[in-house]
């Protein structure tokens, strides 16, 4: 690690510890697991999962969630001190937050983890093709038993995806010629069965959160909507007509998906309180993308910058650092080892080593905490899926 790396990061976690107020004890345990979904294959939706490419590698990370009502505090921690010496493992920083898994099931077959069922079993889904699911299993991460959950069959052209979890079932949809079908199979297994919405969702769907007996989803072209889960009537969210779930109940626009640039997630509304928020953006930043609590970005300057969403305690950020989980959670590249990423959590000032290294070729993989609430973060390292719970990190 560079010495203006390391100050950097020194300056990062400790200029606001006196002034920022701290986060309530319960803070993590306030944190609700929602919805992921994955990128559909040819419809330009970048998964519920970044996908970066470092030197001809791909990475994968999942999304994090936040604590709606109470800001961050940031506090002093110790971090990496020379160039040589690097944070602990993400195992041994926050071991109850880390499994490590085989990376195939019984039998060899390569699979994908895709979100958490409950605190201690995964959703896996294997694949016929690239990126063409076959199967669901249920994987227990205390036992390390497998269960096939069901078998999912798509024809021709079209993707199983954005699987959420409520009301005792698995929820995924399909996206066909511009218009969705909602399906779902109960999590102790069965035949899966599509949720009759009368006749197929026009549009694309960019998010899926089971909210009680409901199914909240919203679409890449903007707007939400709910449907019952036993099926029913489509029903457009009151006032929401151009945004997007980030975590529900909040919404907002823009999405994630800004070609223009827009500040991401600028305007939020809470569907079931009606507050809103509205980030303070200042001329010329650049890459602004905003959670329920905070923003991140790029000044004119060039220096990257965190804060809260009313422009308070705003802060520096090296430039290496990646993505926003939890309102907390960043990844940071180091310089060595080549490859190298640390995962810094701004709330506790603590940073793990995540084992990542790029090989003789040059390859490897970048982690990107994104701005939707999973819990889940996997990645693929040798023969082992490193599993994190991100609602375990305290």
């Amino acid at each position: 690690m560079t010495r203006k790396l390391e100050d950097d990061l020194h300056r990062v976690i400790g200029s606001a510890s006196e002034c920022a107020p701290h986060a309530p004890i319960d803070f993590s345990a306030r944190i609700a697991a929602r919805s992921r979904r994955r990128r559909t294959r040819g419809q330009a939706l970048v998964a519920a999962v970044a996908v970066v490419i470092v030197a001809g590698g791909t990475g994968l990370a999942a999304r994090g969630t936040s604590d709606d009502s109470a800001p961050i505090a940031v506090r002093p921690a110790r971090t990496p001190s020379s160039p040589s010496t690097l944070p602990d493992p993400v195992e041994k920083v926050w071991p109850s937050a880390v499994r490590k898994i085989p990376a195939k099931l019984p039998g060899g077959r390569k699979f994908q983890p895709r979100t958490f069922i409950d605190d201690h079993t995964l959703l896996l889904e294997t694949w016929e093709s690239f990126e063409k699911a076959d199967a669901v299993y249920a994987y227990d991460l205390d036992t390390g038993q497998t269960r096939k959950i069901t078998e999912i069959s798509t024809p021709k052209g079209v993707y199983a995806s954005g699987y959420a979890i409520g009301g005792g079932r698995i929820v995924w949809q399909t996206i066909e010629n511009m218009r969705t079908r909602f399906w779902y199979v109960p999590i102790s297994g069965g035949e899966p069965a599509a949720i009759d919405t009368g006749r197929a969702v026009k549009g694309r769907v960019d998010e899926l959160s089971v909210a009680g007996d409901k199914l909240a989803f919203s679409l890449f072209e903007g707007g939400v909507f709910t449907v019952p889960l036993e099926g029913g009537t489509v029903t457009p969210v009151a006032g929401a007509d151009r945004h997007h779930i980030l975590r529900w109940p909040w919404v907002g626009s823009p999405g994630q998906y800004t070609p223009d640039n827009e500040p991401s997630f600028e305007e939020l509304l809470n569907v079931e309180t009606g507050q809103t928020s509205k980030a303070v953006i200042h001329p010329g930043e650049q890459n602004v993308r905003c959670g329920v609590l905070t923003c991140v970005g790029r000044r004119p300057d060039q220096p990257s910058f965190y804060r809260l969403r009313d422009g308070s305690q705003e802060r520096d950020l090296p430039d290496s650092t990646l993505g926003l989980a939890f309102d907390r959670l960043m990844t940071v590249s180091l310089d060595q080892p080549r490859g190298a990423q640390a995962l810094l959590d701004l709330a506790s000032g603590k940073s793990a080593d995540l084992g990542l290294r790029q090989d003789a070729k040059g390859q490897g993989i970048s982690i990107h905490p994104g701005l939707t609430y999973e819990p889940l973060m996997a990645y693929e390292l040798k023969d082992q899926y490193v599993i994190i719970n991100l609602t375990k990190i305290r």
